[in-house]
């Protein structure tokens, strides 16, 4: 058997997000190479090729996508410079995984949705949470009809990191955009929604609150509620929030979908997880979820990321994936996993958001805009 051809990947960023989730995975992967980074100055990309071994360092996005011959780049980058990087990259011909959310704001997702259509690049979003064990089991169970037609649901994500003030620049109006937090958190309720239920949301109605716009006026929303209607007529609730205190639990999401014939009760943190359903008929059943390496929530357990996220360091680990793609394509077989979020899954969280906002400032219901 022929010996896998290495894909060369670099890294826009050198962030401790950079060092938690990518590095290391790409690091991991037997037919990825770890082959350069970069930052603004390049002194944190120095820092990182120091710890992982990456043979090329450089100052400037620009320079690392016109010297290194990369196959990929990930960027893990303020949100305001997504579209010009992925841009650039994919202009080039180099396959992209950018972090969540896909842009600053819907237009730059969609110029971005284009490209990559029109380049015929392999794209990926960091929806970290479609592989946790539990989402994936809720998603059979509702695939299977256990609980019917579905009525409603409620969606919440939220953290206390935004409790002392604006998290860094993800609290930034100019860097992450307005929606803040719902950008952070919230982007990932939305597509956890879509992805758990099989059904995208149609309109919104809202409310924000910006908890340190009196001090900053450059702050963006720290907590966010909404209401959406979906494609198919189900009532939906989300909540997210970075101003919310969490004890221990580290970050905490919860999904509670209601069908007619029962409930579907999911709840994970730092702590662990927890999931289990009742029906009408049938009372409630606990789903173990340790078979699958997952600590049952506990509140006398230490915080932990590995409870919280358990698939980091493997193959299910959506960069990982990313990888395989590529790898998939150099080898004329790149049908892209229904479970692999793209730029297309971006743009519609963005889409979503977006009306948010809108909702928000007007106080309205404002539908979701799909693209053309």
């Amino acid at each position: 058997m022929a010996e896998q051809e290495q894909v060369k990947i670099g890294l826009v960023g050198a962030s401790w997000f950079a060092d938690l989730w990518y590095l290391p995975v790409v690091q991991m992967h037997p037919n990825a190479e770890l082959y350069a980074i970069c930052s603004e100055g390049g002194g944190s990309a120095r820092r990182m090729a120091d710890k992982y071994g990456i043979p090329h360092v450089f100052g400037s996005y620009e320079e690392m996508l016109e010297q290194a011959g990369l196959d990929g780049v990930c960027i893990i980058t303020p949100n305001d410079v997504h579209v010009t990087i992925a841009e650039a990259a994919m202009n080039r011909g180099i396959h992209v995984m950018s972090e969540k959310p896909l842009a600053l704001n819907l237009n730059e997702a969609e110029q971005m949705l284009r490209t990559a259509q029109s380049s015929g690049v392999i794209h990926g979003v960091n929806f970290t949470y479609r592989e946790h064990p539990g989402v994936r089991r809720i998603r059979a169970l509702v695939e299977e009809g256990l609980i019917g037609r579905l009525q409603s649901g409620h969606f919440e994500y939220t953290g206390d990191y935004g409790v002392a003030g604006p998290p860094g620049w993800r609290g930034s109006i100019a860097k992450g955009g307005i929606g803040g937090v719902l950008a952070d958190l919230g982007s990932h309720l939305i597509d956890l929604a879509q992805y758990v239920t099989g059904d995208g949301l149609s309109e919104v109605s809202a409310d924000a609150a910006f908890k340190h716009r009196d001090v900053n006026p450059d702050a963006a929303a720290d907590a966010v509620i909404f209401l959406a209607r979906s494609l198919q007529g189900a009532q939906h609730t989300f909540r997210t929030s970075w101003i919310e205190h969490q004890g221990t639990k580290g970050q905490t999401i919860r999904i509670h979908l209601i069908g007619e014939l029962g409930i579907i009760e999911f709840a994970v943190s730092h702590l662990g997880s927890a999931l289990s359903y009742t029906l009408h008929e049938g009372g409630k059943r606990v789903i173990d979820l340790q078979q699958n390496g997952l600590p049952a929530w506990n509140e006398d357990d230490p915080s932990s990321e590995t409870s919280f996220r358990p698939w980091r360091l493997t193959d299910r680990n959506e960069v990982w994936k990313w990888i395989d793609r590529i790898i998939d394509r150099k080898d004329g077989t790149a049908a892209a996993s229904v479970d692999a979020p793209t730029f297309a899954d971006g743009y519609y969280a963005q889409s979503v958001m977006e009306a948010v906002m809108q909702a928000a400032e007007e106080r309205r219901w404002v539908p979701v805009r799909s693209m053309e």
